[in-house]
């Protein structure tokens, strides 16, 4: 149904009616709840509609949002990305907090005791939550069904009770695990209410109905075109106030947020000849030891490789996902054979085929699972007397594995199912259940196995998918720059900055140096375009009160910076001097807009022969046919014309308008046909809001609606300060 596509120019209509219902509702709600706030402007970092937001307030927010990202994940490493990430989540929750709070109170919404514990422990958990159960999952394995995934409530009434026993037997933070995931639910299921209530809200007017319904209407006309770079620029002078004026009166066009450009000269930090061929020594040192020494694989690894190595087994594709080294070779290396030194990106390696097998891709298995964690060395014993003793029973016919596993299974998910864990591919298990049943044991077979879990008696009920698997381990040494490198570029570029201290001489001096010119920087930028990580960097440009300014970071990632501060933008309307190019243009082309419709209208009088119009004005050419569609400004050899667009629909067929001046070109417009309807207009019209009222709230998310109250709320963000 062609329909389905059909609001496009209008479209910011309906979102403004939205954002301008929400902003005077938000906003006098907001103002209501606004305390004025206080402190020093130096320990601020903004102010959200006259709410002062300190430092230490948003600080300890952002260390809150932190640590509970370790408790998700412990191995999660912060880097400059993730805290500016993090940031910014910090700063947007706040702010939806001070505009949108007075709001849901107003509203009633909120999130009842009994709501929060069913999208926390229910059937079916809401998405933060799944990392919590996991952790859980992890210390109280029996908590969720294996082969259901569904929680066992009786569990998990049992651990939430026992919690702070838990946290003080296990030294955990299991409480305030389940305190931050809790509130993070809350905030998510807040915002979704308040979603809902305004796409319910979501209204299509008649009357845009209908123009959805002609926007595919088409036409056709010959035109006579006349391109603005047919007139010099230098007759069409510009002066200030033209710019000025032209700003006054499109100030909308103009707004902007607040930014610096800067021009930077960047020492690069790569390593040497000398690196390089210190690194291939010690690579190559490193061989000749192993070839001489034959020491245990893995403890060798982890005396002198620099990348960790778990010695596990891969197929050839996923030696191919994994990494770029040629996976056809090595799978057709015999076991035993040690490469010679190879480089990967920048890592300097030789590999030895460890292992080769076939080995299942997926396997169906039962447990009995004897121990809950490891224990002491005297419960160790005790469960592998046990473990020996059962499969004895198993083994001799006594009894089969499903009976032995409901008798004696801790693992209260499988053990009625006679410890039967269903198929499974490789890696979903633990590395020491994986490896045992994957590469250990036979369809039929029975072994133990020990995991964080406890002790295991595996039953290998079938295995299938076969595929060579191989057994690969790395040594690894990692090509980087040396100190003298890295003090070399230090020199170069503490030096660079020593000798042009002012703009001048940096202008003059950086033409030889590896400049790199008008770099916009923004307010809470971390990653700078062709420089990389610099928050510094970023943070010293806001704090400056006049251009012209020379700065040399210290060191990020892989280079040293001396850079200009070249200029400053603040928040709100655009300067002159910060435009002038672009209005210079505008104003420009509508002076030889004016101009050259002067001479067309002219060159039209009394004729309606185009060819001849076009004779009689410089380099005018006649488009005999052109397509146009009413929702596209867009055609074909002329680019965005709007106004030429508008002219051809509004003009009778067979007539000549009057010239018109466009965006590049001046124009004439004969019309030859045009759609008085379009092709859907036939279509029940309550059918189409329907339509497009349901594609318009599928869209509409949460942040849309608080963008669009953001804006037009007065938000000062100066986090640059401090972060």
């Amino acid at each position: 149904m062609a329909v389905i596509g059909k609001i496009r120019q209008r479209s910011w209509i309906l979102v403004g009616f939205i954002a301008l219902a929400l902003f005077i509702f938000v906003i006098e709600e907001a103002f209501k709840s606004s305390n004025g706030g206080g402190g020093s402007s130096k320990n601020n970092v903004g102010k959200i509609d006259g709410t002062t937001i300190s430092g230490k307030e948003f600080g300890s927010q952002v260390t809150f949002y932190e640590d509970g990202i370790k408790m998700i994940n412990p191995t999660f490493q912060l880097n400059d990305q993730s805290r500016a990430q993090i940031q910014e989540e910090v700063w947007n929750n706040m702010a939806a907090e001070q505009l949108l709070g007075g709001a849901y109170k107003s509203l009633g919404l909120e999130v009842s005791t009994a709501e929060l514990a069913d999208l926390e422990w229910g059937n079916n958990p809401h998405p933060l939550a799944q990392n919590l159960l996991r952790r859980i999952a992890e210390a109280k394995p029996d908590i969720v069904n294996r082969e259901t995934g569904q929680l066992n409530q009786a569990k998990v009434k049992e651990f939430i009770n026992g919690i702070d026993q838990f946290d003080k037997t296990n030294k955990t933070n299991f409480k305030e695990f389940v305190a931050h995931v809790e509130k993070l639910i809350t905030d998510d299921r807040i915002k979704q209410k308040y979603t809902s209530l305004v796409a319910q809200s979501f209204y299509m007017p008649t009357f845009m109905a209908k123009e959805v319904l002609n926007a595919d209407r088409s036409a056709k006309a010959s035109v006579v075109a006349v391109p603005y770079t047919s007139l010099p620029d230098d007759k069409y002078k510009v002066t200030d106030g033209d710019i000025q004026s032209y700003i006054d009166e499109n100030k909308a066009k103009f707004e902007q947020q607040a930014s610096r450009v800067i021009d930077a000269v960047t020492f690069d930090i790569f390593p040497s000849s000398n690196d390089t061929a210190a690194a291939l020594e010690k690579i190559n040192a490193l061989r000749t030891d192993y070839l001489t020494t034959l020491p245990k694989d893995s403890a060798f690894i982890a005396r002198n490789s620099a990348q960790a190595n778990n010695l596990g087994y891969y197929s050839k594709d996923e030696v191919l996902q994994q990494t770029k080294r040629n996976a056809d070779t090595l799978f057709n290396l015999p076991v035993g054979t040690l490469t010679n030194v190879y480089k990967e990106g920048s890592y300097y390696m030789f590999t030895k085929i460890i292992d080769r097998r076939t080995a299942p891709d997926t396997v169906r298995a039962a447990h009995i699972l004897l121990s809950e964690g490891k224990g002491s060395d005297d419960e160790k014993k005790a469960a592998n007397a046990l473990a020996d003793s059962l499969i004895r029973v198993i083994s001799s016919g006594v009894k089969n594995f499903g009976q032995v596993a409901a008798e004696n299974s801790k693992d209260e998910n499988s053990k009625a199912k006679g410890g039967d864990l269903n198929y499974f591919t490789r890696g979903q298990m633990v590395k020491e259940f994986n490896d045992k049943v994957f590469y250990e044991m036979q369809p039929g077979q029975i072994s133990k196995v020990e995991t964080q879990y406890g002790l295991h008696i595996i039953l290998l009920i079938e295995a299938k998918s076969p595929k060579t698997v191989t057994k690969f381990a790395d040594f690894v040494v990692e090509l980087r720059p040396s100190d003298e490198t890295i003090k070399l570029a230090y020199d170069k570029a503490s030096t660079f900055q020593q000798q042009n201290t002012t703009a001048d001489k940096f202008d003059k001096a950086a033409k030889t140096e590896n400049l790199r010119k008008d770099i916009v920087l923004t307010p809470n930028m971390v990653d700078v375009p062709g420089i990389g990580s610099a928050r510094d960097l970023v943070q010293w440009a806001f704090q400056q009160e006049k251009t012209d300014q020379i700065y040399f970071e210290d060191k990020n990632e892989d280079r040293y910076v001396v850079a200009k501060l070249k200029r400053i933008s603040e928040k709100g309307v655009a300067k002159a001097e910060d435009v002038r190019d672009e209005v210079t243009s505008i104003i420009r082309n509508q002076k030889k807009g004016k101009d050259l419709v002067e001479q067309l209208n002219k060159a039209a009088a009394g004729t309606t022969d185009l060819a001849a119009i076009a004779a009689k004005v410089k380099d005018a050419s006649v488009l005999d046919t052109i397509d146009a569609q009413f929702s596209k400004a867009m055609i074909q050899g002329l680019g965005n014309e709007p106004k030429l667009v508008g002219t051809i629909f509004g003009t009778p067929a067979g007539k000549i308008a009057k010239a018109v001046a466009g965006e590049r070109f001046a124009f004439i417009v004969q019309t030859k046909s045009a759609d008085e309807k379009g092709p859907d207009v036939g279509m029940d019209i309550s059918m189409v809001k329907k339509i497009m009222e349901s594609r318009y709230t599928g869209r509409l998310n949460f942040q849309t609606i608080f963008e669009s109250i953001l804006k037009k709320a007065d938000v000062k963000d100066e986090r640059f300060k401090l972060y």
